[in-house]
């Protein structure tokens, strides 16, 4: 992405979250990093709403943040730029000093990451991918790389890793034969057959593990922090938040913490991570 992108994109998202903090009291505006799983727009259109909501309900003004590409997100959550963050990356190793805390996590049942192949694909098990072109979103991605990549190896099998920047890129490389198998989150690539009336075959499916969390950097006052949870986790049983959950097709989120991500920081370290 160049730079006349990157200006845009930070201006789409940041335009569209200004409407709707009248509500707000507390002064400071706080940044809520996402996790570069989906396209910019996809990105707004979803979180946007949630913020604007949380934000009224909390009296805590937030504002989507999203770098142009996940490497320049992750570098600046490292950087500890973000207050708030979306995101699972943060149990990487390298992560660890940020001393960020888990508040919360996307609802729902555990998830889990997926390989899969065009339906016609002659490929029926991991070992017929062996040296063929696989597309993953990055090699940061837990779900969609880290967890996959955890079976590939435990099937002795090594493919030609093709990163796409998100979701949708890696689909649009299987989708363009330009790879054999693509590896993603579960619940994101049936959103997106969903939307897409997108064909598929299951070709390997990993373990569960906890969804991605909402973290707060430690600057963040815990009755702040306290306050964006509440908000966030009541969403499920209020009326106006459960239509904007509705509306973008999110589970919702349940409380968490640090140590259900114990599995999590595990298969990032048995890939070096």
């Amino acid at each position: 992405m160049n730079f006349i992108q990157a200006i845009v994109l930070s201006f789409y998202l940041v335009a569209l979250n200004w409407i709707g903090y009248a509500a707000a009291t507390d002064d400071k505006v706080y940044s809520f990093g996402v996790l570069n799983q989906q396209s910019a727009q996809l990105t707004a259109e979803r979180w946007n709403p949630i913020l604007r909501h949380v934000s009224q309900v909390s009296g805590i003004r937030l504002l989507l943040r999203m770098a142009p590409t996940v490497q320049e997100t992750d570098a600046a959550m490292g950087r500890g730029e973000y207050d708030f963050m979306f995101t699972n990356h943060i149990f990487q190793s390298a992560y660890e000093r940020v001393g960020y805390r888990v508040l919360a996590r996307a609802g729902g049942e555990l998830n889990y990451g997926v390989i899969i192949v065009t339906p016609e694909s002659p490929a029926q098990t991991l070992t017929d991918l062996q040296g063929q072109p696989v597309a993953f979103p990055s090699a940061d991605a837990f779900m969609s790389y880290a967890a996959t990549q955890v079976g590939l190896m435990k099937a002795g099998v090594a493919v030609q890793a093709v990163f796409a920047g998100n979701q949708e890129g890696a689909v649009a490389q299987l989708r363009a034969r330009r790879v054999v198998a693509a590896s993603l989150h579960a619940r994101l690539l049936l959103d997106y057959a969903q939307r897409e009336n997108f064909q598929f075959r299951e070709l390997y499916a990993t373990p569960r593990y906890p969804e991605l969390a909402v973290i707060a950097h430690p600057r963040v006052a815990s009755r702040v922090a306290d306050k964006v949870s509440a908000a966030l986790i009541g969403m499920n049983t209020g009326i106006e938040g459960a239509e904007i959950l509705a509306r973008s097709n999110f589970p919702g989120f349940e409380k968490a913490s640090n140590a259900e991500y114990v599995s999590v920081r595990s298969v990032y370290k048995a890939i070096g991570k």
